[in-house]
């Protein structure tokens, strides 16, 4: 994932990019549709994260159910 910053001198967000000569830093703007697109990109994640923390959750229940603690 990107590193997402605030520029000082217009509170933008920007990317940080190494300049790879001086390997000094400058900020680029993100411009609305990369912010677009990384959300959607998070919210994909997101959403198959919860799918498969469900199938743990139900795996796990299947597993305590058949063998008990005693």
């Amino acid at each position: 994932m990107s590193d997402i910053h605030q520029c000082p001198t217009c509170n933008a967000r920007a990317k940080k990019i190494i300049n790879p000569q001086n390997g000094e830093y400058q900020l680029k703007a993100l411009q609305d549709d990369e912010a677009a697109a990384k959300i959607l990109q998070l919210k994909k994640m997101l959403e198959k994260e919860k799918q498969r923390n469900e199938q743990l959750k139900a795996r796990l229940a299947e597993l305590t159910q058949h063998n008990p603690a005693q």
